[in-house]
């Protein structure tokens, strides 16, 4: 169980050790034994300890709501805000559900945004492109 608080102290954990990864952001067993015994995690908010596979875990599912979120915001025609998410309305709501039957992932953010979208955004680089 990770509070919003909790995560945040994972993200900046992660953050201030994202030059041991490389680029990949791959990291390996003893930074997530480090990352456990930091002091914000060690004694986090909401449940118990965290422990390095937890945190571990909790990375990858961070990444992949992320690229939910990322492509959203960027590929598909919608506009994604903290706030509001896609922001879906009477106007565009066949639009949306054509969407969530190919992108299933993203219906939750129909209209509500992801509070870690701006952090992870500063770590993982966009994998958005043009149509040129």
């Amino acid at each position: 169980s990770w509070s919003d608080k909790d995560t945040f102290a994972l993200l900046d954990f992660i953050d201030s050790h994202k030059a041991t990864a490389g680029d990949s952001l791959n990291f390996k067993a003893p930074f997530w034994n480090a990352c456990a015994a930091s002091p914000m995690l060690a004694n986090p908010e909401k449940g118990g300890p965290k422990t390095p596979k937890s945190c571990k875990e909790k990375w990858k599912r961070l990444q992949s709501t992320y690229m939910v979120i990322d492509h959203l915001s960027c590929s598909s025609g919608f506009v994604y805000s903290l706030k509001s998410g896609a922001d879906i309305g009477v106007a565009n709501e066949n639009s949306w559900d054509g969407y969530v039957k190919v992108h299933k992932d993203a219906a939750p953010y129909k209209n509500k945004g992801w509070l870690f979208y701006d952090r992870m955004s500063a770590l993982i680089p966009s994998k958005c492109k043009g149509l040129n």
